[in-house]
């Protein structure tokens, strides 16, 4: 029986990984759940999934020491290393930008690790409460230091009309990056495109919604398929990922990638999506083959 190591650095049971488990234990695979570094046990394949955009070097040195490591090769995800769209401040661009951080989902779970035994939404939800619904400051007192934030909600990253707009400290701030604003528009919405992978298995969709921040608890028009360009399988393999998703759009008939996520969430999404991460899951087996 071939063994599957699913290693967390966190207790969590909200991520598509773990809705991929009941699929490999009905194929017969043995999944044991770890988290942490500590009395780590052999397996035939490692699966990580630490929520980090940038793992230490004692995850390579982790990844080389098994027989197989899913995203093994995936240390960096960082949005610097492949933003299409990313804006210096001396850049000749006088169109809508948006400011993100330059780690995954708002740079959270490094805000967590950096500030544990605080609120993580304590600090947040002061710099946020200044931005109107559409995400747009309405302004910025001095009790927000730009150039020191560390952490935004990733539902609400501000879009601004022109970088004029962007407070100073934002383009010195070594955790946020300015994009332009490229959406996909169709009408009064906005869509963004999904693709999710393990693998030689993939799942794909888009889906629109009135916010211009397009999640999945704001759809407002059904999930279709759409196959993903040759562009995004070149940053797949760029990024390392063996596993994970790239969410995009297209925009003048270009693909702009948007996010790379080594470690998808699925909230409450999770059970109505089961039947494809059944499908998903068989792509673990390519690691064997």
């Amino acid at each position: 029986m071939k063994s599957i190591l699913l290693l967390k650095d966190a207790h969590s049971h909200r991520h598509v990984a773990d809705a991929l488990i009941p699929a490999w234990r009905a194929k017969g695979y043995r999944v044991i759940q770890h988290v942490g570094l500590r009395g780590l046990p052999q397996a035939d394949i490692l699966f990580l999934h630490i929520d980090r955009s940038v793992l230490p070097d004692t995850y390579a040195a982790l990844a080389a020491s098994y027989p197989i490591a899913v995203n093994g090769h995936a240390l960096d995800i960082s949005r610097h290393r492949y933003s299409m769209a990313r804006l210096a401040c001396d850049d000749a661009y006088d169109g809508p930008v948006i400011i993100k951080t330059d780690a995954n989902y708002g740079g959270l779970p490094e805000h967590h690790r950096r500030n544990a035994g605080r609120s993580v939404l304590s600090r947040l939800a002061r710099h946020m409460a200044r931005l109107r619904p559409g995400g747009r400051p309405e302004r910025t007192g001095p009790e927000i230091d730009w150039a020191t934030i560390d952490h935004l909600n990733p539902r609400q990253y501000p879009i601004l009309a022109h970088p004029g707009e962007v407070p100073a400290g934002v383009w010195e701030n070594k955790h946020l990056i300015v994009e332009k604003f490229l959406p996909e528009r169709e009408g009064d919405l906005y869509f963004v495109r999904y693709w999710t992978f393990l693998g030689d298995r993939n799942m794909t969709g888009r889906y629109g919604s009135s916010n211009p921040i397009v999640k999945f608890g704001g759809i407002a028009t059904p999930d279709m398929p759409a196959e993903p360009p040759p562009e995004l399988r070149q940053w797949r393999e760029r990024l390392g990922l063996d596993y994970g998703r790239l969410d995009y759009v297209m925009h003048d008939g270009r693909p702009v990638l948007l996010d790379a996520n080594k470690t998808p969430g699925g909230g409450d999404s999770i059970a109505a999506y089961q039947s494809r991460f059944d499908v998903l899951a068989t792509g673990i087996d390519s690691f064997l083959t």
